[in-house]
């Protein structure tokens, strides 16, 4: 699980299976909510491995160091999501796709996601399975 602050990167984090398969970066401050994102994920026959960070600059240092090389990032909000999404946007060699996976239903949160070029916006569901079909259809259209 990650530490706040810290790149949470371990054996964990593979997941066996798909050795070609996509890298994840899961951007999550909540280590309950990572567990059970995770856990969504490794359901998912085209996901490779996740790599976890509790927060934006956490994920930001792993990319550049190339700690991850992400095909896809999902990003919580209530972190420093939008500071994250602005800063992959100043840096076009990052070009793969940002998912936000969020609890807020304020339209504002919304919008400013839209806005930092979120390539999509989705609402953290109720159940696991749930979120496992959540996952499953938003990774099915990258």
């Amino acid at each position: 699980m990650a530490v706040a602050g810290t790149l949470a990167y371990s054996e964990d984090d593979e997941l066996s299976g798909n050795l070609d398969g996509l890298q994840i970066l899961l951007v999550e401050d909540d280590a309950a909510d990572a567990y059970l994102i995770k856990c969504a994920l490794s359901k998912n026959p085209r996901v490779g491995s996740i790599v976890s960070a509790s927060d934006g600059v956490s994920a930001l240092r792993a990319i550049e160091h190339g700690g991850a090389c992400p095909d896809l990032a999902i990003i919580d909000l209530q972190m420093d999501g939008f500071r994250f999404l602005v800063e992959l946007g100043c840096r076009p060699q990052y070009r793969f796709p940002k998912f936000v996976l969020t609890s807020s239903t304020s339209r504002s949160d919304l919008l400013r996601s839209r806005l930092r070029r979120a390539d999509r916006i989705m609402h953290k569901p109720d159940t696991l399975n749930q979120l496992e079909v959540l996952l499953s259809n938003a990774i099915a259209k990258i």
